[in-house]
Formats: C-alpha cells, sequence, structure tokens
C-alpha cells in the first residue's frame, strides 16, 4: 500500500504571510488542529498546530491578527513521498513521534497528510497500534502541565511502554460471547 492511497487530499493549506489569527479560522471552520505552510511554488515550508498556536503564539502575548504564522510553525514539515511505502511512513511517524506526516508529490508540492486516523481507518490489517504506541510515546515522557500529585500519567500506563520494548504486544480482543479463559473469539450470529 502506497501513501497516496490513504492520504487525506483537499486539505487546507496557509501561505507564509498569513496570520496565527487566519491559521485559527482556517483550523475552527475545517475541524482540524493541523495545517501545512507552503510557499507561493506548493512547497511545503513548515507545519502549524493548535497546540504551536496556543504555546508559541497565545501564551507569550503574540497578536494574533499581525503575527505571521510562520513565526510559530515546526520546520521543516516531516514528509514522506505519495509513492513512498505506507510502512515507511509508519516507521517514520512511530521514530519521530508525530501523528501526522505531510505527503509531497516528487517535485515537493504538498499532495496531502496522513494522519494516526488515516492509518487505523484506511489501512486495515496493518500494525497500526505499533504506529499508535509510537506516537503516543512522546506524551509517556513526562508528567503534564497540572496533574496532581499521585495521579496516574499516561507514561505509567501500558499502552505508552516504549514502543522499542520486545515485549510490548497486542493481547486477544475479546468479543460479547467469547471465552475469556482460552482467548476464543465468537460473533454473534
Amino acid at each position: 500500500m502506497k501513501c497516496r492511497d490513504i492520504m487525506s487530499r483537499g486539505l487546507e493549506t496557509l501561505g507564509e504571510r498569513d496570520t496565527i489569527a487566519r491559521a485559527a479560522t482556517l483550523m475552527a471552520d475545517a475541524g482540524v488542529g493541523f495545517l501545512p505552510i507552503c510557499g507561493d511554488d506548493r512547497k511545503v515550508i513548515g507545519v502549524v498546530t493548535d497546540r504551536d498556536l496556543v504555546t508559541k503564539g497565545l501564551a507569550r502575548g503574540l497578536d494574533a491578527k499581525t503575527t505571521s504564522a510562520e513565526m510559530v510553525m515546526t520546520a521543516p514539515a516531516l514528509t514522506c513521498l505519495a509513492d513512498a511505502d505506507l510502512r515507511s511512513a509508519e516507521e517514520l511517524m512511530a521514530r519521530e513521534r508525530k501523528g501526522r506526516l505531510v505527503v509531497t508529490n516528487d517535485d515537493g508540492t504538498i499532495a496531502g497528510v496522513i494522519s494516526l486516523a488515516d492509518i487505523m481507518e484506511r489501512a486495515p490489517n496493518r500494525d497500526a497500534l505499533k504506529t499508535f504506541r509510537g506516537v503516543l510515546w512522546r506524551e509517556a515522557l513526562g508528567p503534564r502541565g497540572g496533574a496532581a500529585p499521585g495521579t496516574t500519567l499516561l507514561r505509567e500506563m501500558a499502552l505508552a511502554k516504549d514502543p522499542s520494548d520486545d515485549e510490548t504486544r497486542a493481547t486477544p480482543t475479546i468479543f460479547t460471547g467469547g471465552h475469556h479463559d482460552n482467548g476464543a473469539k465468537e460473533f454473534p450470529t
């Protein structure tokens, strides 16, 4: 399976001169938290996330109407080619601990985006859980701000084990009517 087979197309993008207010409006209107930033030639120069807007813009008191989204973007963007094998993209996402990849054409122009959701929904029979765990691991590296003392943190949960740990394996799922003692699955008729 190739990246182009599951990538989201027809996505919103920002230009180099668009403001963080424009980024926030586009995200709200499109219901997304991630926008590629492209030059006039449609080549990706970076990405901006809702988190970037908050932590690099709002938290620093930047004027949303005059500050360029380029000032708070993450660059360079994590990219893969549309013709690349999906397995390579999944490995890149897990290694870099990123939930989204910008997909480009051979000439570097934007073609689409692959997200964890795309992999989970559109690439059945893949080892998507391994990719998910790799990306999730970035959240498990430290406590999140505001967590109460004694609260179980994500890093302490079994799902957040380091994906490089060979002991991390999916366990059998028990469906209604299944037998817990032998892991058998039975589907209602």
